[in-house]
């Protein structure tokens, strides 16, 4: 297989021009944590872009074809005796998501929030929760993105920004992985290198929601799975359907995290925030959480992938 890419600036097309002049290209795909970044580097002498000049990048194959990375906007560039080094993050990370404010929204799905927050980043939206509602939320001196991070791990979400569209959906579905997120497989065997860690972190059997019920002015409670040890959480539920919700949803997220590592592998068409089946590696197979891919075009087209169970 023969690696190629192509990156345009402002809309022109400069990959012969790179190609010429040994250009070397980092990507770092992350999931809603934090931005994408490419660093493009070029011997020869390069005009510089300007600050917020737009870059689009593919990656892929010769023989098939190329996937597109995304729109980056320049931040900064550092120019030497022989070669221009590029900085830039995606666009969709601008900084009125990350601009602080207060409001609160009343007897809303999660799926109702996340378009609000969509609708506010001229951004499009993919989400599943319009079954989980939430009778009061409150963000006070909160950005948007932080609050969404907040949201994505109180109720044990997939949340990214990719590609103009707000991503937030259900990492457990019907008891089984979401069929809404994208999964993709790999063999050990086609790893340079893996490294899988197991953590001895504290599994939880069953998780207690509990409440004080106004309507009928006593405490209630509500659990999920059974047995020992159990996870106890309080809050401020209207009805024993949400604190159900709230209560599976924080037992999926607090048994996550047993199982984490990284592997190193030649390129290929894999996102953060989708779910990665991995197999030939014993007990340790099976399907994890993408957190990050970090792609490496210098010449070869190198990979390597954080995941986490």
């Amino acid at each position: 297989m023969t690696p190629i890419f192509k990156i345009e600036v402002n809309g022109k097309d400069i990959t012969a021009q790179l190609q010429k002049n040994s250009a070397s290209i980092r990507f770092s795909d992350e999931d809603g944590n934090q931005s994408d970044e490419i660093v493009i580097k070029a011997a020869g002498d390069f005009t510089r872009p300007k600050y917020e000049d737009e870059i689009k990048l593919w990656l892929g194959y010769a023989e098939s074809g190329l996937f597109y990375c995304g729109l980056f906007c320049v931040q900064n560039t550092t120019k030497e005796k022989y070669s221009l080094t590029i900085n830039a993050t995606a666009a969709n990370f601008s900084a009125s998501l990350k601009q602080k404010r207060d409001t609160s929204y009343e007897k809303v799905s999660l799926k109702d929030v996340a378009k609000i927050v969509a609708d506010r980043h001229s951004l499009k939206l993919k989400s599943d929760f319009d079954d989980m509602l939430v009778q009061h939320l409150s963000q006070t001196n909160e950005s948007d993105l932080h609050m969404m991070k907040r949201l994505a791990t109180d109720y044990n979400a997939i949340f990214s920004i990719k590609n103009g569209t707000l991503v937030f959906l259900k990492r457990i579905k019907e008891n089984k992985v979401s069929d809404e997120l994208p999964v993709f497989e790999l063999d050990v065997s086609e790893c340079e290198r893996y490294s899988i860690e197991h953590s001895n972190k504290r599994l939880y059997a069953s998780c207690e929601a509990s409440w004080q019920d106004t309507k009928e002015n006593k405490h209630q409670s509500v659990t999920v799975g059974s047995g020992d040890p159990v996870l106890k959480i309080k809050g401020q539920y209207k009805s024993a359907a949400e604190a159900t919700k709230k209560a599976e949803a924080k037992l999926q997220s607090a048994n996550r995290g047993t199982k984490s590592g990284t592997l190193s592998t030649y390129g290929r068409e894999i996102y953060a925030g989708g779910m990665l089946k991995l197999t030939g590696a014993g007990e340790d197979d099976g399907e994890y959480t993408i957190k990050s891919v970090n792609h490496s075009f210098d010449g070869g087209w190198k990979m390597s992938v954080e995941i986490e169970n």
